[in-house]
């Protein structure tokens, strides 16, 4: 069998041939994160050991990334976007959308989304646990959910554990409503409020509202007894990304949101194994079918919005280890690590701050960074860039970009 590094080498002295190479990109949800005083003012992913994330940095190119761009907090949804080329300020209506897409629920023409959690409120409606202790089998409530009504309009609810998305399929709604979620613990559940002065879109807050109430109603003495409501949208229509970039794709995650996401712009969906070496093995077969694959591991994020620094070194040195499985497919492809967005345990929820990437394969130009870290990566011949940067720096390397110009 012919070696393809040293085939591509020879021949690319003889005659023009295009070799185009296929691309894995590992999205560790959260990973960013700032000096911790309990870690001896190092981050978790200073601290935590990662011989292969390393390895993967020494071999490759490094820098560092603001997901929309510096200081803007990025939720995992707009990160995303931005990562797989979709300007956020322009495809961007709500979360809602692509929960339920990634829920299994096709929008229609006039619905509006909402991205929903089961949360724990007491009597006077303060939320005493956005997460109702991360609730995982919701089936029951599901169905409760589905069996409320609202004049003139449909609900259409899905959950997966404590996270749903909430659909209303009826005429005259819009999306440009408020959240009904506080967003922290101990704030009472938001009245929905009007954002322009439509009718259409005062008519939904009225509606939304009713729905609140009807939800303390029926799930009265249960301890997930509220569900919270934020990112209204309304359905969007993306280009694909084989329409985009001519490459097909396939994503993995175990989050409703990524697969929404992925779903919208053509991907295929792969069932995600908890197991990261599973999933690491499952991928690299999938690899054999598509052009580029995406990995969205979510975990280290809840560990960050829990406040669990120790938590979160432990993830990242399991992700590091499912990493491994990529390093001789990096030899003749390309595996870029990086996170979607900053989530410090100090603060528990996404901050504006930057995101250590690295790009291994055959022909990057590598640099003198040797550890994948916050910090380390700053150095890195990557430079500074932003989300939408990604993927024509990644397509590049792949030798499948659109030359500008003669």
């Amino acid at each position: 069998m012919i070696n393809l590094y040293v085939s591509r080498k020879a021949l690319s002295y003889t005659f023009p041939i295009f070799f185009c190479m296929k691309a894995l990109v590992v999205i560790c949800d959260g990973m960013g994160d700032r000096p911790i005083e309990e870690l001896g003012k190092k981050t978790p992913l200073e601290v935590a050991r990662t011989p292969n994330m390393d390895e993967l940095a020494a071999r490759g190119i490094n820098g560092t990334m603001h997901p929309i761009g510096p200081g803007i907090r990025a939720g995992s949804d707009t990160s995303h976007l931005a990562i797989l080329g979709y300007d956020p300020f322009k495809v961007y209506t709500g979360r809602g959308p692509f929960e339920a897409a990634g829920l299994g629920i096709e929008l229609k023409p006039g619905d509006i989304a909402f991205r929903c959690n089961f949360a724990t409120i007491d009597e006077n409606m303060v939320v005493t646990d956005r997460r109702a202790g991360r609730i995982k089998d919701t089936t029951e409530l599901a169905k409760i959910i589905n069996t409320l009504t609202l004049p003139g309009v449909e609900i259409i609810f899905k959950s997966l554990s404590y996270r749903g998305a909430l659909v209303l399929r009826g005429r005259g709604l819009s999306y440009k409503v408020s959240d009904s979620d506080p967003h922290y613990p101990n704030k009472k559940v938001e009245k929905v409020k009007p954002l322009d002065n439509s009718k259409e879109a005062k008519r939904t807050a009225q509606l939304v509202n009713e729905f609140t109430e009807k939800v303390q109603e029926a799930l009265s003495g249960k301890k997930a007894n509220m569900l919270l409501l934020r990112g209204c949208g309304a359905a969007v229509k993306l280009q694909s990304i084989t329409e985009k970039y001519g490459i097909s794709g396939s994503c993995m995650a175990t989050t409703a949101i990524i697969k929404g996401i992925a779903k919208s712009v053509g991907m295929n969906i792969i069932n995600a194994d908890l197991n990261y070496l599973k999933r690491s093995s499952r991928a690299l077969k999938e690899l054999e079918k598509v052009d580029f694959l995406l990995m969205n591991i979510k975990e280290a994020d809840e560990a960050g919005h829990d406040h669990n620094p120790r938590k979160k070194v432990e993830i990242i040195e399991k992700i590091d280890e499912a990493i491994g499985v990529f390093l001789d497919f990096s030899q003749e492809n390309y595996v870029a690590v990086l996170a979607d967005h900053t989530t410090p345990c100090s603060f528990g929820d996404h901050t504006g701050d930057p995101v250590p990437i690295t790009i291994c394969g055959p022909e990057v130009r590598t640099d003198e960074v040797d550890k994948f870290s916050e910090r380390a990566n700053s150095k890195g011949g990557l430079g500074w860039i932003v989300g939408t940067n990604f993927m024509p720096i990644l397509l590049n390397f792949m030798n499948k970009s659109e030359k500008f110009g003669a």
